[in-house]
């Protein structure tokens, strides 16, 4: 049995191509805005949480749902690079639509690269107040995790050598990822996620726990130095995450070198205990999950970060 699933709002054009999903409350009329965005194969209303999310942000802001042309299956042949200008174009369409108000980036998953990403690289960008990362976790870890070794350096050593070979933009076959991961993916994409060492250099490789603080300098630290807020939500039962990893040391070396750069870390920041990486769990998790993260816009609203 189909249940029919349905949202009121807005369907924002930001650019020619690309839009975005308003979430509309009666009786509000919000000036800041909360621009969310999904992980790998998502889109818009794909998040469990979304709705109760946009019913529970204090009634100043409203929750948007941003459709990249990474959305769903398009990641594959996407870049984190391309995610932060597309986004870019959506903050500035939201500054020129509410002149006077704020504006907050949350990711979940991949989405938190894409955070940070326009938190972090070169380059001007329009301003925004906070970011907020749910459910950080390294794709590349991940990957690892699904692959059995012997595949996942298979993989590896083909991608690199199609970018040798000027052919990066080109489908790898569909064993490589459509099975598995759910869509077709570049030689180019496969090595920013995969990321493979010794230098793990992938554009999407911001999360892994066995960087050393120089790597979180270059992302979270760089964004600390932009002087915005941030809260870090990582969900304590996140299936992506191999259980080898110490959860609480990773996300105070990420919140380091966020506070080392400038940056100002919410209250609320840290581990979200029993949630999964979605936060599909419909009890006290998705209830303190609202909190947290409403208490964060509420004091970027009012321009009082209380600091973890």
């Amino acid at each position: 049995m189909s249940v029919t699933l349905q949202a009121p709002g807005v369907l924002h054009r930001y650019t020619n191509l690309l839009v975005a999903f308003e979430h509309t409350r009666n009786g509000t009329t919000p000036q800041n805005t909360l621009l969310f965005v999904g992980g790998l194969n998502e889109g818009l209303l794909t998040i469990p949480y979304s709705r109760d999310l946009a019913a529970a942000i204090p009634p100043s802001y409203s929750l948007v749902e941003v459709l990249l042309s990474s959305a769903f299956s398009g990641w594959g042949h996407s870049s984190i690079s391309q995610d932060v200008e597309e986004l870019g174009q959506c903050v500035q369409y939201f500054q020129s639509l509410r002149s006077n108000g704020k504006i907050v980036l949350m990711g979940n998953s991949t989405g938190c690269q894409d955070v940070l990403g326009y938190l972090s690289f070169e380059g001007s960008r329009p301003k925004v107040e906070g970011g907020i990362l749910q459910a950080p976790v390294s794709d590349r870890e991940a990957i690892e995790m699904i692959y059995p070794q012997d595949e996942y350096e298979k993989y590896n050593e083909m991608a690199k050598r199609w970018v040798k070979e000027g052919k990066g933009d080109h489908i790898l076959p569909n064993d490589v990822s459509l099975s598995i991961m759910g869509a077709r993916v570049t030689a180019n994409r496969w090595l920013s996620l995969a990321s493979p060492g010794p230098e793990h250099a992938g554009e999407d490789d911001m999360f892994s726990s066995d960087f050393g603080d120089g790597r979180f300098q270059s992302t979270f630290g760089m964004a600390g130095k932009r002087g915005v807020a941030l809260m870090i939500l990582f969900s304590g039962n996140d299936a992506f995450v191999p259980k080898t990893v110490d959860k609480e040391a990773l996300v105070s070396r990420m919140e380091k070198a966020f506070v080392d750069g400038g940056g100002r870390l919410a209250k609320g920041s840290g581990i979200l205990p029993n949630a999964s990486h979605t936060i599909r769990e419909e009890s006290n998790v998705r209830d303190e999950f609202l909190k947290r993260v409403s208490g964060f816009l509420e004091s970027v609203d009012e321009g009082r970060i209380e600091e973890k």
